[in-house]
């Protein structure tokens, strides 16, 4: 029969290790701390959006992937017009981009399927994260910049 003990320092040792500040995410969690409770839920919300239709190009940290797809960690471009990145995210880009002095070629996607809301929540989360500290980001600006025709840049 097995003791309670070693099982209880088991789960305990796994809740800590698990939550402890070295694993997964613990950059990108960087500048969270200076959100209000609203943009922190916006935060939140938007790493899973990240996760799900932007990392496997702009990958986990933000590093983008070589010469090809262009950083969000630390990105000039990004961080000039947080909001009006939001037409990129919605409607793509054809079109090089200079980030950070290298010019990127390779496309990227449009995202239609995306509502305002989930727009400023990826934002908010990638304007936030990898070094990024430009707060949060609002539907209401989102709404603004996708309707307002500008560029990004």
């Amino acid at each position: 029969m097995l003791s309670k003990r070693p099982i209880g320092t088991l789960l305990l040792f796994l809740i800590i290790t698990s939550c402890g500040g070295s694993g997964k995410g613990e950059s990108a969690n960087n500048n969270a701390a200076n959100l209000t409770n609203k943009e922190r839920q916006y935060f939140s919300n938007g790493r899973g959006l990240y996760e799900l239709h932007c990392a496997s190009c702009h990958m986990e940290e933000g590093q983008g992937l070589g010469l090809l797809i262009p950083p969000l960690k630390n990105a000039d471009y990004l961080m000039k017009n947080v909001a009006g990145a939001a037409r990129v995210i919605k409607y793509g880009l054809k079109d090089p981009i200079a980030v950070n002095g290298q010019i990127y070629e390779q496309p990227m996607p449009a995202h239609a399927d995306l509502t305002p809301l989930e727009i400023a929540e990826i934002l908010t989360f990638v304007s936030n994260s990898w070094g990024n500290a430009h707060g949060g980001v609002t539907v209401e600006e989102v709404k603004e910049a996708l309707t307002s025709g500008k560029p990004a840049n």
